[in-house]
């Protein structure tokens, strides 16, 4: 009897605190459950006072019911209708198979119950009541949704803010019954405690938020789930947390649904694939037939798989200007770049022990990786480069009268085609392949994300356009890179056709893009260069200093600038067949080496907890080691190509870094697959040190080379091949890459005779 009222009076409070009508079901589970249960040991005890405190009970008839049920013998309930365990009476969930008599106890229940009456939409409240009346029944499906669901947080102190609970467990849940069936949706809800305005400052950490995984039935929805789990929590932690929900934040699985868009992407694919099959096919027989090529044929054969397979793997570099080594530095920075996006996503994604990131990040030996913004501004002085250096030569030849038309549009025929198709991946088939605790925040964000600014991409100006939801997080470089392209024939040509007058005009241009980064840097406050903190990269979209300042052409102009002066440079001195003395060869290997290193190391100095670095300070080195690292790179490159390059020269002409060099472009587009899906589809929290972070590291990189020759195979190689074939009709001679010696005789590495080929 002292049971029952008990339960009355626990209803009674729930009832008159939320307003709503408990099932009767529920209140008889509670009853029986209670009454079964004949002793209480301590810890049941404290729960049931902390319930009873919570819901504002008799302190004194608590320690009454406490009182009576310890004299009494403990009695197991079993359903009978029920066993959880078939044929025995030990299994998985403990020693008794009254789990919920064990486990879920008091104040789990209680506040359980009094979340679900606190769900406004009735159908979700109803198969509430429906999950609770399971759970006092030992039915698996409810125990398993229960246990699916994250408990009592552990390791906050540790810095531990993902708790993930089992998300498969959550989806196999399918539960048929009278009227609706329930079934698993899993949902991540975000808690954030109330933070002063000191700790929003600091920038380690995750933050004072933590993501806890619940287990509901699928008709809740994501503002039902968000007064759930503000109900639990008022019972247990008070009033002092704020829980959000997003519909992004809730994962059920639905049968596949497949629109246009994506029937279109499928008949793109296919029809690629049925081309390079036949065209394979046709090679085969070519081969075998000794059949001559001719336009047509090396029209077809630019899509069969064992011509572009040759190109790939082909290791010879037939490069009279001595640009060897820019293959190497190529592949060795993308190399870097791609291990770099996987230390980010790693260290950003779930992980047990958030502090270890900045433990990381804190160490200089850790710099080189911390520098990725360096190793892009190298692609971009590269790209100057061989643009400058081959134009030049171009130049020479046709006395100036070179159309630059074709050279621009034949450069957006090119690039655009493979990137089109990954954008296209993005926005129809990347969502369903797969599933996860964080793949609504991650993956279907980013769907949503391109088939909105799809269209700033392929235009090239998503580094300017809806920053804030653009399409691929990488793709801001394509944009940097095109827009500087367009612009460089007019510098290229200003500096071979008036010597003075273009060496002054890349010289202003060089000097504004030093001031222009460093008045914005200095009027706006900003960071010296992008730093990499875990809980400030969660999504690039919202980083402040990623969309409002890293990813602008006008802050990315240096390296681009330097490598067209560069590519000037090193065209004189081959022209001219200067040869440099020993005593230029040692201070500009000495002034590689001291600027190199400097700033690879010198940004460790910012991640600091002792360090607070000034305005003026963040103002200089914003500009000035963007153009100590472009000097360091132009030494390089010069001396590599005038047979000074050491030691250092022949590992970048190292041929095994020739295949990787071909597919740094189609690399850098699918990476952000790679990277999505690793964080998207993670079941549990990361412990981060070296030896896991480089472990993953390498398999990212693995598999993003392996999706990069996919993709370099069926679009790029064979586009380019076209472009190559169109070219020699339209636009001789070609621009390229590379350069090939003339058959005819060896020409010296400090001449500039020779002709272009693709």
């Amino acid at each position: 009897m002292l049971i029952t009222v008990l339960v009355l009076s626990l209803a009674c409070a729930i009832l008159a605190e939320n307003d709503t009508n408990i099932d009767d079901k529920v209140l008889k589970s509670l009853a029986d459950l209670i009454d079964e249960n004949k002793s209480l040991d301590a810890s049941d005890i404290g729960r049931l006072y902390r319930a009873a405190q919570a819901l504002g009970l008799d302190r004194e008839l608590v320690n009454k019911l406490s009182q009576g049920l310890n004299g009494s013998e403990r009695v197991i309930h079993k359903d009978a209708g029920y066993n959880i365990y078939a044929d025995s009476e030990k299994g998985p969930l403990g020693e008794s198979p009254d789990y919920a008599s064990s486990v879920v106890l008091a104040s789990d229940l209680l506040a359980l119950t009094s979340a679900v009456g606190n769900v406004g939409d009735k159908l979700c409240r109803e198969q509430g009541y429906r999950f609770l009346d399971g759970l006092l029944s030992n039915k698996r499906w409810a125990l398993k949704m229960f246990d699916a669901s994250a408990k009592s947080p552990q390791g906050l102190l540790f810095g531990s803010s993902y708790h993930l609970g089992n998300f498969d467990e959550c989806m196999d849940i399918n539960e048929a019954g009278d009227g609706l069936t329930v079934e698993g949706q899993y949902c991540l809800a975000t808690i954030k405690w109330r933070e002063g305005e000191e700790t929003k400052k600091i920038r380690t950490g995750r933050g004072e938020s933590l993501r806890w995984a619940v287990c509901v039935p699928s008709v809740c929805d994501a503002r039902s789930v968000e007064r759930f789990v503000g109900g639990v929590l008022k019972h247990s932690v008070g009033n002092t947390t704020r829980v959000e929900v997003i519909d992004k934040d809730c994962y059920t699985r639905r049968p596949l649904s497949v629109n246009k868009l994506d029937i279109t992407f499928l008949v793109i694919i296919i029809f690629f694939g049925v081309i390079l099959t036949f065209t394979t096919i046709y090679e085969i027989y070519a081969i075998r037939h000794n059949k001559k090529g001719g336009t047509a044929h090396d029209l077809i054969v630019s899509f069969s798989l064992i011509n572009n397979m040759k190109k790939i793997l082909s290791t010879k570099q037939n490069n009279s200007l001595g640009l060897e080594c820019v293959t190497g530095m190529r592949a060795l920075a993308m190399i870097f770049i791609v291990a770099g996006h996987a230390c980010l996503f790693i260290g950003s994604g779930p992980v047990m022990d958030a502090k270890a990131w900045d433990r990381l990040i804190q160490d200089p030996l850790n710099s080189f990786m911390l520098n990725n913004a360096l190793l892009v501004d190298t692609f971009l002085f590269l790209s100057a480069f061989l643009f400058s250096r081959l134009l030049l030569i171009e130049l020479d030849k046709r006395r100036g009268r070179l159309n630059f038309i074709p050279i621009l549009v034949f450069r957006y025929i090119r690039v655009t085609p493979a990137y089109l198709v990954v954008i296209l991946f993005y926005m129809t088939w990347l969502p369903k392949i797969g599933e996860g605790p964080l793949w609504g925040n991650r993956i279907q964000l980013e769907q949503e994300r391109c088939m909105n600014t799809w269209w700033a991409n392929i235009l090239y100006v998503s580094n300017y356009v809806m920053t804030d939801r653009m399409c691929m997080f990488q793709s801001w470089y394509l944009s940097v890179d095109t827009q500087m392209f367009f612009v460089a024939p007019i510098f290229i040509y200003s500096m071979w056709h008036w010597r003075r007058f273009g060496s002054a005009l890349i010289a202003v241009a060089i000097i504004a893009s030093l001031v222009i980064p460093s008045a914005i840097t200095y009027k706006d406050h900003l960071d010296p260069t992008i730093l990499f903190y875990a809980k400030e990269f969660t999504d690039f979209d919202t980083n402040f200093y990623f969309v409002e300042a890293y990813i602008r052409t006008h802050m990315k102009m240096t390296p681009y600038f330097m490598g067209l002066l560069t590519g000037y440079i090193l065209h004189r001195i081959q022209s001219e067949n200067y040869q440099f003395s020993n005593l230029l060869k040692i201070f500009g290997w000495s002034t590689s080496v001291i600027l190199g290193t400097v700033t690879t190391f010198s940004v460790s100095l910012f991640y600091q907890d002792w360090y607070e670095y000034s305005t003026i300070e963040a103002a200089a080195y914003i500009s000035l080691h963007k153009f100590a690292w472009s000097i360091a790179n132009g030494w390089l490159i010069i001396a590599c190509a005038t047979g000074n390059g050491g030691v250092l020269g022949k590992l970048l002409a190292w041929r095994f870094l020739v295949p990787i060099s071909k597919l740094t472009f189609c690399a850098y587009l699918v990476n952000g697959v790679v990277e999505l899906y690793y964080v998207g589809q993670l079941r549990h929290p990361l412990h981060i040190t070296f030896f896991t972070i480089a472990a993953n590291a390498i398999s990212h990189l693995v598999l993003t080379f392996f999706l990069a020759l996919i993709l370099c195979i069926m679009f790029e190689s064979p586009l380019h091949g076209i472009e190559k074939i169109l070219l020699r009709r339209f636009a001789r001679p070609v621009l390229s890459d590379n350069a090939t010696r003339k058959t005819e005789d060896e020409l010296s590495r400090n001449t500039s005779q020779t002709r272009l080929d693709t």
